[in-house]
């Protein structure tokens, strides 16, 4: 189902990205700091050792060197990103116009670094 039922109402529960993130110090600074730490974490880690693991069905993961580990920091960095300004900025009222900037390029470098990241595996891997 790609639209929503005629009687949808948003709730509490209810967190997209489009929309304001939920309040209060738990989305603020766990969705907002500590869990997109893991992400930019992972991201420096790929960037220094030029290594990547890329998790996949079988047991072993995918391992990725050089260019393409970078590619994968730039698409871990993004999503850490674009979590933090989700959550942290955009719970502040008056920076929240500084959350939609920095959710928009964080996917605009997703989106390119992934495209790159496909397009370099599947062709030339």
């Amino acid at each position: 189902m790609f639209f929503p039922p005629t009687n949808y109402r948003s709730s509490a529960s209810d967190d997209d990205l489009a929309s304001i993130p939920s309040s209060g110090w738990f989305p603020k600074w766990i969705g907002g700091i500590v869990i997109p730490l893991f992400f930019v974490v992972y991201a420096v880690v790929c960037w220094i050792t030029r290594h990547g693991l890329l998790p996949g069905e079988n047991t072993t993961p995918l391992n990725l060197y050089g260019k393409d580990a970078v590619a994968l920091g730039v698409v871990s960095a993004s999503v850490g990103v674009l979590l933090h300004c989700h959550f942290f900025w955009g719970n502040i009222y008056h920076l929240s116009a500084w959350a939609v900037l920095g959710k928009i390029v964080s996917l605009m470098a997703f989106v390119g670094s992934l495209v790159y990241l496909i397009v370099h595996i599947v062709f030339w891997g």
